[in-house]
Parts: structure tokens; sequence; C-alpha cells
């Protein structure tokens, strides 16, 4: 049903169920003038002015609001209540006064509007209600007039008392097939302004959806914004021109400038609104996820296409749990996934919900605001929705207050993931197991839940190469002299694992350690070069020994040394819960631990290929051990 279609069909029941007042969320603020457009023929049933009536026979849609406005039909009720004096009933709107042989009204609207309602204070909204609903039964009661006031605002805000006469409408925003229509009805006016046809062919009929595809989320104002900037430059928004060609060049560049128009105005948006903000799909290179990955390829078809996921009885995909230790690339993840979803058109977008900016200051705000970011967030759709940190969300330590509108909104959550009906694909994040919420893990929220433990060797030679080849490629190719970025990763791992042998420390890394690392190296190599005044390519054994020159130093911190519990505590946890190991490589599998035993069953252990991943499994293993010993011992 189309959110128009449905705001009809609840206002022809309004006076049935003597509903005087008519509330609208949504964020389109200038939506009246579309509902009057299209219910042109509803509302003139609400006119009882015979006056009014003969005026109002003969208009049509597209011009029935101006001449409501005009004709003192519809009036802003903020204006002629003069709210912001507090004078909320003006008496020329429903005052009588008698001249031989008959009574009339100085002004007699039918409708008032009134936007931005929830700005209003508590007690000043109820005194407004409580008056309009009393001249409102009045006069219907009295002059058999039925008025309708339409409240308009993004979030609900019903003063306490009122809730059962008012009619509220949560206006969905406008969804892919709502833009369709929106921009043909605008092509068919252009046309008609430029070239006295209103026939839209197969080809224009196109090109208009791949429009709606780059416009959508964007309110009807923001539509209205970028289709005026492409015609004034064009002359026509999606590729036809003044005489009617549309040559491909034209179109070309009108798509160029319709996506960087729909970029600069999201991030615009973006500065507003901190909960739902737009992220950048990338073709992000993530190591130590490959099963991960395999599993979102194997999916991702039931996502777009969810008569696939019909076919064999399956319902599409809802969305993932990824937990992981800090620094292992989950972000970097949800940007993959969102690249692979879309393919090269890139029309599936991600988009962060930051569910911890929704707190608002007075009671209901929270839950208002996400149920304004829900609409959005399904405007979008198909989309994935990234719940970065989710545990850090719905901490409930704290104030009581404050944790009761928490678990509002973890239960508003909740039952969105479990009823999603739409493409949306919720991508949580999370570097905890443990202080993760029991109703997050039900079957039902997510299709899969996958772990991402310590890298391995490969995986880090990966990571370094990836980083390695980033800092050469800022350094304009300067920074290395033929250097083979995985053999210089292969003999550092080597190097440094003999010496945290030697030392007895826990030089393990993660893809941020290295990175950090990477910099570390970097600025010792810069100040070595500013000394000697030479700077100049660094050779393959040169780099090799600044980064184990970083690597011992006392700025180095791998996450081994300064989160060796927390590295036990996850997979303990992960253990328990039985998470899917998102890595090809499995060093510590669950399959072969002996619960009873607190120990790895050496049989059933992948034998490591490497130095790095043996030295790495002997000692988080043996940590393992003895935490899992002392925790059955307590």
């Amino acid at each position: 049903m189309s959110r128009m279609h449905e705001i009809e069909q609840r206002l022809s029941m309004i006076r049935e169920k003597h509903r005087h007042v008519v509330y609208l969320t949504t964020e389109d603020r200038d939506i009246l003038p579309a509902v009057f457009e299209e219910m042109a023929e509803l509302l003139k049933s609400f006119v009882t002015d015979k006056k009014q009536e003969l005026m109002l026979q003969n208009i049509s849609g597209d011009c029935f609001y101006p001449v409501v406005r005009a004709n003192h039909i519809l009036e802003d009720a903020y204006e002629a209540f003069d709210l912001k004096e507090r004078n909320y009933i003006k008496n020329e709107f429903f005052s009588e006064r008698e001249e031989p042989g008959r009574m009339f009204r100085a002004v007699s609207p039918s409708f008032f509007l009134l936007n931005d309602f929830h700005i209003l204070r508590e007690t000043a909204a109820s005194h407004f209600l409580k008056q309009f609903l009393s001249a409102a039964a009045r006069e219907e009661q009295e002059q058999g007039r039925f008025l309708i006031l339409f409240l308009v605002s993004p979030i609900l805000r019903c003063p306490k008392g009122f809730e059962g006469e008012i009619e509220v409408i949560d206006v969905p925003e406008m969804d892919q097939g709502d833009v369709e229509d929106f921009l043909s009805a605008q092509a068919v006016r252009e046309y008609g302004a430029g070239l006295g046809s209103a026939s839209i062919d197969s080809v224009e009929k196109k090109r208009i959806v791949e429009a709606a595809r780059d416009l959508r989320g964007i309110s009807k104002k923001g539509i209205l914004e970028i289709l005026a900037d492409l015609r004034a430059e064009y002359g026509s928004f999606f590729g036809r021109t003044a005489d009617g060609s549309g040559t491909e060049k034209n179109l070309r560049h009108i798509v160029e400038s319709r996506k960087r128009l729909v970029a600069e105005l999201k991030k615009k948006e973006a500065r507003y609104d901190s909960t739902v903000t737009m992220i950048e799909p990338q073709e992000a290179a993530v190591e130590g996820l490959k099963e991960f990955l395999c599993w979102i390829d194997d999916i991702k078809e039931e996502f777009l296409d969810e008569e696939k996921a019909f076919r064999f009885g399956n319902k599409p995909p809802k969305g993932v749990l990824l937990t992981g230790i800090p620094g292992s690339g989950k972000t970097q993840a949800a940007k993959q996934v969102a690249f692979r979803m879309g393919g090269l058109e890139g029309n599936v977008p991600l988009v962060q919900f930051r569910m911890d900016n929704l707190l608002g200051g007075l009671v209901g705000d929270s839950e208002a605001n996400f149920k304004r970011c829900r609409k959005r967030i399904e405007a979008l759709s198909p989309c994935i929705v990234l719940l970065d940190e989710i545990e850090k969300t719905f901490d409930t330590e704290g104030k009581s207050s404050s944790n009761d509108v928490k678990m509002n909104i973890l239960t508003a959550l909740l039952d969105w993931m479990q009823e999603n009906e739409r493409q949306i694909f919720f991508f949580a994040t999370s570097n905890s197991v443990v202080h993760l919420k029991p109703e997050l893990l039900r079957d039902g929220r997510f299709d899969m839940r996958f772990c991402v433990f310590m890298p391995t060797h490969d995986e880090l030679v990966e990571i370094f190469r990836l980083h390695m080849e980033h800092a050469n490629r800022r350094a304009n190719g300067r920074l290395f002299q033929d250097a083979d970025y995985r053999e210089t990763a292969r003999s550092f791992l080597s190097k440094i694992t003999e010496y945290a042998r030697e030392k007895e420390k826990n030089m393990f890394f993660t893809g941020a350690n290295v990175e950090n690392l990477i910099t570390q190296a970097n600025r010792d190599l810069k100040r070595q070069a500013e000394k000697k005044r030479s700077p100049r390519p660094y050779r393959q054994e040169e780099y090799l020994e600044a980064l184990l020159c970083a690597a011992k130093g006392k700025y180095c911190q791998p996450y081994g040394v300064t989160n060796r519990k927390d590295i036990v505590e996850f997979w303990l946890s992960a253990y328990k819960n039985q998470y899917t190991n998102a890595a090809s490589l499995d060093l510590f599998p669950f399959t072969a631990y002996d619960e009873e035993a607190c120990a790895f069953r050496k049989q059933d252990l992948i034998k490591p290929e490497h130095d790095y991943d043996a030295y790495l499994f002997e000692r988080i293993s043996a940590e393992i051990s003895k935490a899992h010993k002392e925790r059955k011992e307590s």
C-alpha cells in the first residue's frame, strides 16, 4: 500500500469516528499540499458551506491546495490562533454576528494546519487541543460544519488524555516505488513545459527508475532541490534535452551530477542528524574473514531477490552478528559486505544506526526518535544497517531511568528485527561476547553469528602488505625500493616470534596493531632521514630492521601483551555460545576442546605451518586451560 493510499484510507473514516484532529508523523513538512492534491475529492466532501462547495466543485487536485489557502478554507493554525501569544482561539473564526434576516461568519475555514506540533510545550499543546476540540464539537453540533486540524511533526508527541481524540497516521517515508511515481509525475510536467507531450517511453522510464534509485531515502524537498539544480544546468533531470533528443553525453553528465548532488545533500543532512548516517561502501581489503565473506556471497542473492529465497522455501536473510576482538576489522567488513551486496551499481547503501544518540531529554523522546529513524532506514531498502559495537549501546550500568529507556529501545529493535519484511540486512558488531544481551542471541534475530579471533600468520602477512602498500602510495612510491611486501612481513613475523620466545612475551598482533606499528616505523625512518638529510627509498632489509626496532620499542603494545586476559575470556565466551569462526584457518577449534579435561585434543588440531601460529597456539591455549580450570574450581 502506497503512503498516500494509506493516508486516504484513514482519512475516509474520521467523520464516522468523530475525530477532528489528524496527526501526521513524518519528516516531510510539506506533505499537506500533496495530501490535498491526491485527496481533493475526499476533502471536498468535508466542506459543508454551500458557497465554498460551489467554489470548489470544479477545482482539480493540483489546484486544490492553493485555492483553499487563498480563500481561507485552510488556515495555518499557528497564525490563526496566535499560539505564540497563547491566545489559542480567535473569536472571529467561531463567533457569529447578526444582520437583518441572516446569520453569517466573517471567516469560515474548514481545515487548519499546524506544522512541528512537537515543539509546543505539553501544557500549551493541551490547552490548544482542548479549546479546538470544544469549538469543533460545537460547530459540528450547531452548524453541521466538520472542522479538521492537521498536525504535522517528525515525532509523535501527544498530550496525555487526548489519545482517543486524535487520528494518528504514521506516514511511511517514500520508498523506491513512491520516488519512481513522484519522478514520473515530475517528468510529465517537464515534458508539458518543454515539449507539449506527456508520453514517457520505455528507455526514459528506465532512466527514471535509475534516478529513483539514486534519490531513495531523500525527502521530497531534497529531491525537488536536486531536480531544480539538474534542470537549471541540463534542462532535464533524467536525460531529456530541451529538443527531446537526450544524447548519451548529456545523460552521462546528468547521472554524474545527480550522484554528486545526492552525496552532498546526504553529507549536509548528516551534520544535523548523528543517529542515521550514510557510509560509503568500499571494496576494502579485509583479512581473516574468509569463511564469513563466503557466507555473505552465498546469501546475497536471496537478500537481493526474495523470490529466489521463496523458491527454495526460505525467507530472505535478516542479518548477521560479527563479534571479535578490537582492531580485527569488523567495521571494515561492513563496508566490504555493502560493496559485495550492491556490486558495481552500488545500489545497496550502508547506513550506520547510532542508537546511543537516540536518547532524548524528555519522556518518550527516545522511543519517538527510534520510530523516526526506523522510517528513514526503511525508505532506503534494500540497505545494510550497521549496528556497531552493539554491546555498548545496551550497557545497563548507571541510572535506572536510563536503563529503562535503553531496554525500551532494545525491545523496539528486537521487534523490528523479528518482524522486518523489507530488504534490510542488519549487520551488528561487538567487541565482547560476554556483555551481549541474551535477547540478541536468540534464534530469529540473526541468521548467523560469527566470531573473529587473533589473526594467524598468513592473515597478518596480507594485513602487513595492505598497510605497507597504502603507506608507499601516500609517499608517492618513495618509501620502498623494490620491496616485496609479503616477504618483508614473513621475515618480520619469523624474527619477532624468535624474540617473543626468548623473552616469553605474547607478541601477537591485530590488524590495528599492524597499522600502528607501520606508522611508528615510518616515523623512526623520518627522524633518521632528517638527521642524515638524505631521504630516499628504503631497501627491504632496512625497512624490516625499522619494523623490528619499533616492535621491540616502548611504544609498541601488541594486543597479546596488553589484553591477554581479554583474549582468553573472549574465546571461552565464544565457545560457550558456539559461534562460527569467521576465518579460514581455525587454530582454536571449539570441536577440538575437551571441556572435562580443560584442554585441546591434539589429534583434532591442525598442525601449524608457521612458527608464529605454533607459538600463538602454545601460549593462548595454555592460558585458556588455566582460566577454565580456575572457573570450574571456583
